[in-house]
């Protein structure tokens, strides 16, 4: 919400994390971003993790124009807590133009009907553990269910997972708020598929993870409240740091966005 100083204010989350999920600022800072851009969906978003948010504390959201070409508007946005920077990025955007058409084709997954609910799976297995109930930004928000998968060891190691998600509410049709929801679900889960192929092995050594940045390409249009799935793949993991790409495609089989995140994966110090 617009705070009369032309910057925005980002709500505090209110879940039971301590640090900000980093899907609530990409999601912030997409659409802070947007409504200066006269209506032209943004086509890419590239952020820098630069500090942990706290999550009960509101953000302080500033947006600067950079460029209105004839076809692309960029923007840059910063998101801070009091004098401390936690989100840099750059996003632009642009209506689409005629060209030539190629996608690779959604992987054949089972459907979303078939899987259940990760927050319903989780609550379940806390209560059996004598464990309480912790609230989680992106499960709040999300009906995420995920298709588990072996370790990939065709060529090397590598992290795999699909996941299903849609908007738990229904939404208006207001496109911003559609890609900023996909934006803010873009970043579930990306560290997770990257310490799958660690955790496989069992040692278990700690490891501190985190997410350093993520860029998200917007290729068409969709809705949110609709399902939507993630495949994910974490090809590298090196010098204390890992890789995760990500393709979403909605449920006709076109693809909607694309992702990729490096992020911390080192021992616990």
């Amino acid at each position: 919400m617009a705070d009369g100083s032309g910057r925005c204010i980002g709500p505090a989350a209110g879940t039971d994390e301590k640090r900000t999920f980093g899907g609530v600022l990409l999601g912030q800072g997409l659409a802070a971003s947007a409504r200066s851009a006269d209506g032209l969906p943004c086509h890419s978003f590239h952020a820098l993790f630069v500090a942990g948010g706290v999550v009960a504390e509101p953000a302080q959201i500033s947006v600067s124009c950079l460029r209105d070409g004839r076809s692309f508007k960029s923007r840059s946005i910063a998101i801070a807590q009091g004098d401390r920077l936690i989100l840099s990025a750059l996003a632009s955007f642009h209506n689409g133009d005629a060209g030539p058409e190629h996608q690779v084709a959604m992987p054949d997954v089972g459907l979303p009907h078939t899987l259940e609910d990760q927050r319903e799976l989780r609550w379940r297995n806390a209560a059996a553990r004598g464990r309480p109930v912790r609230r989680y930004a992106s499960e709040e928000m999300l009906d995420a269910r995920s298709v588990d998968l072996p370790i990939n060891t065709t060529h090397g190691m590598e992290g795999q997972r699909y996941v299903w998600f849609r908007s738990r509410w229904p939404l208006s049709d207001d496109p911003v708020l559609h890609q900023a929801v996909i934006a803010f679900a873009s970043d579930a889960g990306m560290v997770h598929v990257g310490t799958l192929p660690h955790n496989s092995l069992g040692t278990g050594t700690r490891l501190d993870f985190a997410s350093l940045d993520h860029t998200i390409r917007f290729h068409c249009a969709a809705r949110a409240d609709g399902w939507l799935l993630h495949v994910q793949h974490s090809p590298v993991a090196v010098a204390g740091r890992g890789l995760a790409r990500g393709t979403i495609f909605d449920a006709a089989g076109t693809l909607v966005a694309t992702v990729t995140q490096e992020f911390l994966l080192r021992y616990a110090r």
